[in-house]
C-alpha cells in the first residue's frame, strides 16, 4: 500500500511540465496547514518497437538499458527542486501504473489532492480530459484543479 500519511496533501506531478503552479499552491496550502506534501509521478515502461517473427529486437536483448524507474525518479525530483528549491522537505513517490490509480492509491487518506494545471494546447484532446474528472469522481478527499494559464487577448 503506498497510502500518503493521514491529513496529508498529494500533487499529481506532469512528466511532461512538472507542474509547478500546482507544486507551489500545495506546498504553501500545506504549511497554512502544517502538514505534509508527497510529489506522485506515474509512469509506465516503454512498449518495445515492433519486430518481424515476434522475437524482440536485438537492441533490447542487451543489459545496458537505462532505467525507466530510476529516470522517473530523478526527473520528479528535478522538477520539485526547480518549483520548490532545493530544501523543499517534499516527499517524492514514482509509482508504476496510470496517472489515476496512482493519485487514488497515494490519495487515500489524504486531506487534499492537487492536479497540475493542463498543457497549453492540449484541452481538446481526450487524454487531457480524463484524468483530472476520474480523480475527481472517484477521490475519497477534495481535489483542487489548478487553472491553465490564459494567453492574452
Amino acid at each position: 500500500m503506498t497510502a500518503t500519511a493521514p491529513g496529508s496533501v498529494v500533487v499529481g506531478v506532469s512528466p511532461r511540465t512538472g507542474s509547478p503552479a500546482a507544486l507551489s499552491w500545495a506546498s504553501t496550502y500545506a504549511a497554512l496547514r502544517k502538514t505534509t506534501v508527497t510529489a506522485v509521478l506515474a509512469w509506465r515502461p516503454a512498449r518495445p518497437p515492433a519486430a518481424p517473427g515476434g522475437r524482440p529486437p536485438g537492441s533490447l536483448l542487451s543489459g545496458d538499458l537505462p532505467d525507466p524507474e530510476r529516470e522517473a525518479e530523478a526527473r520528479l525530483a528535478s522538477f520539485v527542486a526547480a518549483a520548490l528549491g532545493p530544501d523543499h522537505g517534499v516527499q517524492c513517490r514514482v509509482l508504476r501504473r496510470n496517472e489515476v490509480s496512482a493519485l487514488l492509491e497515494c490519495g487515500a487518506g489524504a486531506e487534499l489532492i492537487v492536479l497540475g494545471e493542463p498543457s497549453p494546447g492540449r484541452l481538446a484532446s481526450v487524454r487531457a480530459g480524463l484524468v483530472a474528472p476520474q480523480v475527481i469522481r472517484r477521490a475519497r478527499c477534495p481535489v483542487v484543479v489548478m487553472p491553465g494559464t490564459l494567453a492574452a487577448n
